[in-house]
């Protein structure tokens, strides 16, 4: 086997279990990587793309095929994920077990268009390339929409938290239920930490 695909296979699949792993985990939204992720993946992504590919109508068929299952995926999962805001107004984002299920028919499309490529002999189109803009398309089209979901909703009541943002189509179990949990009681202890140097603060201040 040629060692620049198990170069690629190692490094797509350990970009693979740390996407999973984050986009189930309570976090910060931090709205600049909403842009800064899927321009980075695209501009490394389109880099690594052979220069004959935008040239052969197949890989450029290949390629908006792909793009279209990314973008369509990418809205679908910006539905399913909880964003809220917290007292200080600070954005949370937690995905579900929709949301991972939604990777996983996306990371099954990429292996069914790889199937087609090496089948029509165009590996060259399912490329760590194809992959890395495969990606970029599938997050800016997620991110866009938490970016939406984020405006529109509503000011925050009297400084009160508001109420996570559940997703319109949730799949729940007992173990995913567990994890929400978790992640709840972590945000609460971040939340109780910031409150408490906060009144440390004030405390010094009027000493």
């Amino acid at each position: 086997m040629n060692v620049n695909i198990v170069v690629d296979v190692l490094l797509i699949g350990a970009a693979v279990v740390w996407i999973l792993a984050r986009q189930v985990q309570v976090g910060r939204v931090k709205p600049r990587l909403l842009w800064l992720v899927p321009l980075l993946l695209a501009f490394f992504g389109i880099r690594s793309l052979p220069s004959s590919t935008w040239h052969v109508p197949v890989d450029l068929g290949l390629l908006a095929v792909s793009a279209v299952i990314s973008i369509g995926l990418g809205i679908w999962r910006g539905q399913t994920i909880r964003v809220w805001r917290d007292a200080d107004g600070t954005w949370w984002r937690q995905g579900s077990a929709l949301t991972l299920v939604l990777w996983g028919a996306l990371i099954v499309a990429r292996g069914l268009l790889y199937g087609v490529a090496i089948g029509v002999g165009h590996r060259e189109a399912t490329n760590l390339g194809a992959i890395l803009v495969t990606l970029a398309l599938s997050f800016a089209a997620q991110n866009a929409v938490t970016a939406l979901r984020m405006t529109a909703a509503p000011p925050l009541p009297g400084g009160q938290p508001a109420e996570p943002a559940a997703a319109r189509s949730t799949v729940t179990s007992p173990r995913f239920a567990a994890h929400d949990q978790i992640g709840a009681r972590r945000h609460e202890r971040i939340h109780a930490r910031r409150q408490e140097r906060h009144e440390r603060r004030e405390t010094r201040s009027w000493g």
